[in-house]
């Protein structure tokens, strides 16, 4: 019983320890990662849900399309300059007083008009508080690229709404990924250790075994397990997607004020779309040969054990024929 028990637990040590090795390969770049998100929440929305959200941005980039928008953004960008059109109001009212044509005159009323009543400030505040105070010139720039033909609809919508987080944006401190995060950082600067830990669990997995055949086949189910905790949630994901099928229309609605009641399915399509941005090329190609890998051993451990049991009929046979 302890000797089954012992080999149960240096087996799944093993799997744990070459998992980490594989993921590990993973970096954690928070705002890529989040690009990613708003991609993946574009791509898997309704086609009808997509075009809202698309022309709710177009209709914010009208606020890039003439001299005068242009004009806001360079004052909400700089308090200096609304404070000296508000000098320019007064100094154009006290002129206006002393009874001095002034040129532009209804120009100069309407827009004092919109400086006194404080419209701007208001028009400011509401261009901050848009797309999470984000880089205006940005996504003016990127209004211009979309209208011109430059970038598609999904490349308009995943870059506009990541263009205020930037690019040095760190991960959030949470205790239990922290501690993760440092322990796979110190292995993956000391990857002699993993190899070291490797070989002492074998080894140990070996002296408990005692027996080639045995330990090969412990290794072979070994391989299996690996290939399989890998490939399984990834596999499960994509039948989900093909049977079930993921849908953010209500998270990319919600994100203009255009979704109502909550959305649990869509909720799992978020959490699904998430687990499987950890997956890259590397590691599916990794899963699937361990899979292989793990799937032909144990075809050859069947065959071997069929080839020694038809040997040994056919030596019995021959025994009881001499006899």
């Amino acid at each position: 019983m302890l000797k089954k028990f012992s080999i149960w637990v240096l087996r799944n040590l093993i799997i744990l320890l070459v998992v980490t090795l594989i993921f590990s390969s993973i970096t954690l770049d928070l705002p890529s990662l989040l690009k990613s998100i708003f991609a993946d929440i574009y791509s898997y929305a309704s086609p009808e849900a997509q075009k809202q959200a698309i022309s709710k941005l177009t209709e914010s980039c009208s606020a890039f399309d003439n001299s005068d928008a242009v004009s806001i953004q360079q004052i909400c960008s700089n308090n200096s300059i609304l404070e000296q059109m508000k000098n320019n109001c007064n100094d154009y009212r006290d002129l206006k007083r002393k009874g001095y044509v002034i040129e532009n005159e209804l120009e100069m009323e309407e827009s004092c008009l919109q400086i006194e009543s404080g419209d701007i400030e208001k028009e400011c505040d509401e261009m901050k508080k848009s797309y999470l105070q984000s880089d205006l010139s940005r996504i003016g720039v990127l209004c211009k690229e979309y209208k011109n033909g430059k970038i598609s609809d999904r490349e308009f919508f995943y870059l506009t709404l990541s263009s205020p987080l930037g690019e040095d944006m760190k991960m959030p401190q949470i205790n239990l990924l922290e501690k993760y995060n440092k322990i796979v950082d110190a292995l993956n600067k000391n990857k002699i250790l993993y190899f070291v830990m490797f070989l002492i669990l074998g080894l140990l997995l070996f002296l408990i075994i005692r027996d080639f055949t045995l330990f090969y086949s412990e290794i072979i189910s070994i391989i299996l397990s690996i290939g399989l905790l890998i490939m399984l949630p990834y596999f499960g994901i994509l039948l989900y997607d093909k049977f079930v099928g993921i849908d953010t229309s209500y998270f990319l609605g919600s994100m203009f004020g255009l979704a109502d009641l909550f959305d649990f399915k869509a909720a799992i399509s978020l959490i699904l779309l998430l687990f499987l941005r950890t997956y890259n090329d590397f590691i599916v190609s990794v899963g699937v040969v361990f899979l292989i890998g793990g799937i032909a051993g144990k075809i050859y451990l069947f065959a071997l054990k069929r080839h020694k049991a038809l040997e040994a009929k056919t030596e019995k046979q021959k025994r009881t024929k001499k006899k």
